[in-house]
C-alpha cells in the first residue's frame, strides 16, 4: 500500500515537471520580435510652427510602419525631448492615432504648447524638440533609428490657470455689481462654462465676485475668439440666451445662441413643448397637463431634452441625456436623486426610447395633472439637472 501510494505521488510531481516545462517552451515559442521605425515622413526635418491653440489646430507626425516578425500588430508611441536629449528620459510621450495602432500621430496645438513648457519654453518663447517613435510588440519596445526636430514658439498664456470664474457687466443678466456676478462651471481645470441670457452692453469675466479680481474678457483675433485680459467684451443687438465656454489651457473661448430646449417625450415618438429660459440658466414650463400613454407594460413614462443651439455655422442639437441607457424605474422615487436627474452632455443620443428618465408613475396621478418642468444649468450648482413638480 505504501509502494502504491509512492507511485501515485511521484506521478503527479513528473506530470507537473511536464506541465511546467511545456509553459515554459509555450513562453518561449512566443515571437516578441519587432523591427524598429526607419524613415520619417512628416513633419520635414526642422520644421518651424508658431503655435496658435486658440485656433484648434492640429500638427500630423507620420512614419514608416514597422513590421513584427509574425506578422501581428506593432503599436507605436512618440516620443519627446529636449534639443539634445537622448530620450533616455524623454520630456513627454504619446500614443499614436487610433490607441496606438496608426503610423500617424495627430496633437494639437494646446498639447505641443504644454510639451514645449515641459522641455523649459516660457510664453512666446521658441524651442526645438527632438522627436522619435518607439515602436512595440508585448514587452519588445524598439526606438526608431532616427530622429527629427521640431522648432514651436509658444504663444501667449497663463502660468495659473483661475480656479473660478463669474461674468458681470451691463450686458449680462445681474448687471454690472459686482458681488452679483454669475458663477461659471468648471468642467475641468482651466475650462468654465456658463448658460446665461446676454443684452446689449458689454460684458467680462471675473475670478472673484469680491475685492479686486483679475479681470478677462473675449475679443476676436483674425475669427478665433481669445482670451484677453483687462478689458471688455460688447454685445450688441437683440437679448439672446448664449452657452459661453472659456479654455485658458488653450486661450480661446466660444459663444453659441441656444434657440430651444424642448421635452421628448419617448413613447410619443414626440416633443411636448418648448421650455422658455427664465433666468441665470434655467428654462421652465409651468401646468402642463400630463398623460401618458397606456401600453401592454402599463404607463410609458420615458423622456429626455433636447437642446437647438448655434455656434455661427448653422443649428445644431444637443440632446440632453441622463446617464443611463437603459434608465432605472422611479415610481415611489420622487423627486429621485440629484445623481439620478443629472444630465450628461456628451452623450447627445437622439434614439427614441434610451439615455433619458422616467417618471415617478405614482406621483403624477391622476392622468392629467398639471405639472411644472425645467431645466437647470446653472454654473453655480456643480452639476446640471432636470426635474419635475405637480
Amino acid at each position: 500500500m505504501k509502494y502504491k501510494k509512492l507511485s501515485l505521488f511521484s506521478i503527479l510531481i513528473a506530470s507537473i515537471s511536464v506541465l511546467f516545462m511545456q509553459c515554459k517552451k509555450d513562453e518561449r515559442d512566443i515571437n516578441l520580435n519587432v523591427t524598429e521605425v526607419k524613415n520619417f515622413f512628416a513633419p520635414a526635418e526642422g520644421k518651424f510652427v508658431k503655435l496658435k491653440p486658440a485656433a484648434n489646430l492640429v500638427e500630423t507626425f507620420e512614419w514608416e510602419q514597422a513590421k513584427a516578425e509574425d506578422g501581428s500588430l506593432v503599436l507605436y508611441e512618440v516620443a519627446f525631448d529636449k534639443e539634445n536629449g537622448d530620450f533616455s528620459k524623454p520630456v513627454f510621450t504619446v500614443v499614436s492615432d487610433n490607441k496606438g495602432v496608426l503610423n500617424k500621430l495627430s496633437i494639437t496645438h494646446g498639447d505641443l504648447s504644454k510639451i514645449a513648457a515641459l522641455a523649459g519654453a516660457d510664453f512666446f518663447q521658441k524651442i526645438k524638440l527632438k522627436w522619435t517613435v518607439l515602436s512595440s510588440k508585448g514587452t519588445n519596445v524598439k526606438p526608431a533609428s532616427v530622429s527629427r526636430i521640431i522648432e514651436v514658439e509658444r504663444p501667449g498664456g497663463f502660468a495659473v490657470l483661475p480656479g473660478q470664474m463669474y461674468i458681470t457687466g451691463t450686458a449680462s443678466e445681474n448687471g454690472d455689481v459686482l458681488a452679483n456676478a454669475l458663477k461659471m462651471r468648471l468642467l475641468s481645470p482651466g475650462v468654465f462654462e456658463i448658460f446665461t441670457k446676454l443684452k446689449a452692453g458689454t460684458y467680462k469675466f471675473v475670478d472673484a465676485n469680491t475685492g479686486t479680481p483679475k479681470q478677462y474678457n473675449l475679443k476676436d483675433d483674425a475669427g478665433i475668439m481669445v482670451i484677453d485680459v483687462n478689458g471688455t467684451t460688447t454685445f450688441s443687438g437683440a437679448d439672446k440666451v448664449m452657452r459661453i465656454r472659456l479654455d485658458f489651457n488653450n486661450v480661446n473661448g466660444s459663444l453659441a445662441e441656444v434657440k430651444s430646449i424642448q421635452l421628448w417625450y419617448c413613447q410619443g415618438n414626440t416633443f411636448w413643448f418648448s421650455l422658455p429660459y427664465t433666468s441665470n440658466g434655467v428654462w421652465r414650463r409651468d401646468d402642463w397637463p400630463t398623460v401618458l400613454e397606456s401600453v401592454p407594460w402599463g404607463l410609458e413614462e420615458r423622456y429626455k431634452y433636447k437642446m437647438v443651439y448655434n455656434d455661427g455655422t448653422g443649428d445644431k442639437d444637443l440632446w440632453l441625456n441622463s446617464n443611463f441607457g437603459d434608465p432605472p424605474g422611479q415610481d415611489g422615487q420622487y423627486p429621485s436623486t440629484v445623481t439620478y436627474r443629472t444630465i450628461n452632455m456628451e452623450q447627445n443620443n437622439g434614439s427614441q426610447y434610451d439615455w433619458g428618465w422616467k417618471f415617478d408613475r405614482n406621483y403624477l396621478a391622476p392622468q392629467g395633472s398639471l405639472v411644472d418642468y425645467w431645466v437647470s444649468l446653472r454654473g453655480s450648482d456643480g452639476v446640471y439637472t432636470q426635474n419635475y413638480q405637480k
